[in-house]
């Protein structure tokens, strides 16, 4: 028995020797590659996340960060840049304002690696919150009646209405305008929907993006029979 055990280790003694230093080698390089420090630099988006309903981000600075990092080389290459944006949370924003951020305090990186620079250090974030405001409406009107023509009343239906826009501009709004109303198209009393004009500040018309204009014409020439 010991004879056949001692054959057992002795035989192809050079075929197992060169299988030994083979998987040694592989060893030594696996090992090496783990151990070798590598350096990338990444392009990372930066992403706003949970915004409330009634705010809105007006501006973003910036909306990409660059960062360089460093560590072994296997983790190095696993690096993605949309595995690594910036997300900053809004959830407890309420108001407008200007808010500024440390990128560094955002940004996720798994363990074995190191941040060399980032840039920007600071992300700012600008939000506004909308709000509703109840204005008058104003009939623009261009051009004449004819000359036998006369306008008696002209009503508005709604004769007010409800916009919607950023807080900090809807102040300096006092009325909104509709789309000219040719008189010289006008040839008797009417009915007719005019659209109202969307102005800069205005984001939006809450209920109607239209009036009716009710046109009470009196023709002179007939009267005068």
């Amino acid at each position: 028995m010991q004879e056949k055990i001692k054959k057992l280790f002795v035989s192809n003694w050079s075929l197992k020797a060169s299988a030994l230093i083979l998987a040694v080698l592989v060893w030594a390089v696996i090992s090496g590659r783990e151990k070798t420090y590598s350096e990338k630099t990444l392009k990372i988006p930066v992403e706003i996340t949970h915004v409330s309903p009634s705010l809105e981000v007006v501006n973003l600075q910036p909306e990409e960060a660059h960062v360089s990092l460093k560590g072994s080389a296997n983790l190095i290459a696993k690096m993605r840049p949309e595995s690594m944006a910036i997300k900053i949370d809004l959830k407890n924003i309420t108001e407008s304002g200007k808010l500024n951020y440390f990128a560094e305090d955002y940004l996720k990186i798994p363990d074995g690696i190191q941040i060399i620079s980032l840039h920007p250090k600071m992300i700012e974030v600008y939000v506004e919150e909308f709000n509703t405001k109840e204005i008058p409406v104003k009939i623009r009107f261009r051009g004449q009646l004819k000359k036998n023509l006369k306008m008696k009343e002209y009503k508005i239906i709604p004769d007010r209405v409800t916009i919607i826009g950023y807080k900090s501009q809807l102040s300096d709004i006092t009325a909104v305008f509709t789309e000219e109303v040719d008189l010289n198209e006008i040839e008797a009393s009417q009915k007719r929907k005019v659209a109202l004009k969307q102005a800069r500040n205005i984001l939006k018309f809450r209920d109607r993006r239209d009036v009716d204009l009710m046109l009470e014409i009196e023709n002179l020439a007939a009267k005068s029979k």
